[in-house]
């Protein structure tokens, strides 16, 4: 799994969401995965990594489409808009001790 260490997410216009699907997605729809968000957060909490708090959201839109999903020793449920065919789902852990750690957090839905 790839991570990125010290991420800041990525920023577009509100209307660059509408000017259609981006890259290497054309054709599917990134669809946000928390089930995988709170495996890889119980995964490093299992490794004795010490989590300050974990963000799930759209990377691209990231100021009105994230959530923090893990918080003072809590997991809380996302609230953000559900995927997208252009900013991708991603994962940030904040560390106590350590640089953030940023993962791709989403599964495809092939969209007809």
């Amino acid at each position: 799994m790839k991570v990125i260490k010290n991420y800041v997410p990525g920023l577009m216009s509100f209307a660059e969401g509408f000017l259609g699907p981006k890259g290497d997605n054309v054709g599917y729809f990134m669809l946000v995965d928390e089930s995988k968000a709170r495996k890889i957060i119980k995964g490093l909490l299992k490794e004795g990594r010490n989590i300050d708090f974990a963000e799930l959201g759209l990377d691209g839109d990231w100021r009105v489409n994230s959530t923090a999903i893990y918080q003072d020793g809590k997991f809380y449920k996302y609230d953000s808009y559900g995927g997208s065919g252009w900013a991708t789902p991603t994962l940030i852990v904040y560390f106590k001790d350590a640089p953030n750690e940023a993962y791709p957090c989403w599964k495809k839905e092939v969209r007809k």
